[in-house]
Formats: structure tokens, sequence, C-alpha cells
């Protein structure tokens, strides 16, 4: 559920309260003494600096709903649209947070820990956490951006919301949906859904990998052990492929990214197990992408089904066939 529509400044303020009880323990002498970056729980001192600065947006409450049964929700400081609630709700107050991955992320590339190219697996470590004791942190310069991928929606769809960046004293909570595109997601199911942030951005570079392609048992039998496997279900022949100057890449998952790769059509899965789009498309999302924009990948396609008229052509020519049948039969009977 989202906070109430109060001003921004007091929005921000009661996160960072919201975090308070669970902090508790960060005032201990032990902290002081300087060894936070050795604590198993670090990440929760983190978590309420980077609330404190605008660069996590979330935190988490319990509460007792009907017959006893405890429910945790998902408080956001910025306006998200319900399926991202519904999303948030199930991430759970962790080091493996989604949206807290995505607040180290942004943190490391303002404070400069994060050079251009880099990699950052969103991770509390040490070099943060000094950055972070060490006070004058900057107030978090980007906007805050979702991107969901949707398999369900055919043809296949990318769209963004986007909540304008805020400064201390003065906090955006309305956001919109910034754009969409048409793309292409994986064969076989290879793109998984699941909720990741962006972790490294390359202009151009060369990607290598391995393809599944369905092949018959016969087939599957008669490749070396290494050339075969069973992928969601499929034999599957693993058919190695390098791809030279892929443009416009954000990487988001295990070697997945949303990139340029040139189809003669899109809207349907036919990567290797990442998010495709056309050239000026990819471009323009290239532009509008920061590190740390979370990235949602929903739902299961499904082909478009026929028009209604080839339905109905269909069913008259079945029952055509139905009737001939039936006259040849009494015709042959008599």
């Amino acid at each position: 559920m989202a906070l109430p529509a109060t001003s921004g400044l007091l929005r921000r303020r009661l996160l960072t309260l919201c975090l308070l009880p669970v902090l508790g323990g960060f005032a201990s002498n032990s902290f002081a003494a300087g060894n936070l970056a050795s604590n198993a729980n670090a990440w929760q001192w983190v978590w309420q600096q980077l609330a404190r600065y605008g660069y996590v947006h979330v935190v988490y409450g319990t509460y007792m709903g009907r017959y006893g049964a405890l429910r945790t929700v998902a408080a956001w400081d910025v306006s998200v649209p319900q399926k991202l609630q519904d999303l948030s709700n199930r991430w759970g107050y962790s080091a493996l947070n989604p949206e807290f991955r995505s607040g180290v992320i942004q943190f490391e590339r303002v404070s400069k820990i994060l050079p251009t190219n880099g990699i950052s697996r969103g991770r509390a470590n040490a070099t943060l956490i000094a950055r972070l004791k060490a006070g004058h942190i900057p107030y978090n310069p980007y906007p805050f951006q979702w991107v969901e991928v949707r398999k369900d929606h055919h043809p296949e769809q990318l769209r963004i919301w986007q909540v304008p960046p805020s400064s201390a004293t003065d906090l955006h909570w309305r956001g919109h949906w910034g754009y969409h595109s048409v793309v292409n997601t994986g064969v076989l199911q290879s793109t998984p859904d699941g909720t990741w942030p962006v972790y490294q951005r390359l202009a151009d570079t060369t990607m290598h990998g391995t393809f599944p392609i369905r092949v018959t048992k016969t087939k599957y039998l008669s490749l070396s052990p290494d050339q075969r496997g069973h992928y969601h279900g499929h034999l599957v022949y693993w058919q190695k492929y390098v791809a030279p100057n892929v443009r416009f890449v954000n990487y988001f998952y295990d070697g997945r990214a949303i990139h340029f790769y040139p189809r003669k059509s899109y809207g349907w899965p036919q990567s290797a197990g990442c998010v495709e789009m056309p050239y000026k498309n990819a471009k323009h999302l290239f532009h509008l992408l920061h590190y740390g924009d979370l990235v949602s990948v929903v739902g299961h396609y499904q082909p478009a089904s026929p028009p209604r008229q080839k339905l109905l052509l269909a069913e008259e020519q079945l029952r055509k066939r139905i009737l001939r049948s039936i006259a040849e039969q009494v015709s042959s009977s008599a």
C-alpha cells in the first residue's frame, strides 16, 4: 500500500521513522567502534541511510489480518502501479529486496564507487558503508523508474513507469507511464518472471551464450552430453552463438539484458533469454534508463487468437463436412 498523500518531506520522514524500530540494535557500542561492515545485519543500517536520502523508496510493515494471520505489505513513498505494489508485497524485508539493491547501485553510481560500464550486484559492502558513515551524502538525483516487460500481452510489450527526481525538501509523489515499446522475450520461457535492478549498462558489446533448440528424442540421443539438455520440460540442443555489436544494453539478471537486436518482426518469443527491441526504441530507452532502475518480467506468452471471422468460417466448414458425411452414409445404406 502507498503512504497517504501528505507533503513530500513528511512522507520521507515517515518512511525513515518506520525503519527506526527495526534498526534499534545499531546504536550498540560495536557499531560505534566501527565494526558495522563486519556485521551480518549491516544492510539494515544501510537501508535506513539510503531511505533518508531518496535511494530506497519502500519500507515494510506487518499487520494482523482475519483469523489472526500476519500479512506483510510494502509502503512506498512514491506512487506505484498496482502491479508493482502486488509484486513488492512479496519481496519481503531482506538484503535481497530488489528496491534495496536498486538503492545500493544508484548510491554507488552517485558516489563514484561504481565506474561507468561497471558491474554492481547491489550488495552492502565495506566501501559503501564507509562512504555512508563519512557523511555528506548527496540526495538521489535519479528519477524512480520501473520497467515492466509483459509476456502475456500480444504483441509482447515493455513499458516504463516514471516518477520525477526529488530533493531533500521537495519530494515528487505522482508518477505516470512514460514510454512503451514492442519487444521479444526468450524462447521456451528463457526470460524468467521476477524483478531485478539494472546492474550494468553498455552502449555496445559482444554477447556469447547458448540457444536452446527443441529436438526430438532421436536427435537428442544422437548429440553429445555437452550439446544436449533438458530445459523447462523440453529436450534441447544447446547451440552456441556469438553476437557482436549488440547495441544499447541494460543488463538486469544473470546475463539477460534489454537491448537492440535486428529481427524481421517483434512481439513474440525469439531470443535466448534477453528482451529485444527495435533499434530506435532501444536507443531511446537506453537514454531514459539508469543504473539501478527496476525491471519486472511478468506473465506467460499467449499467441493471439484467430479473428472471429476465421473461427466462424472454420465452424461452418466443419458443419458442412459433417452434413456431407451423414448424407453419404444414408445414401450408401439405401
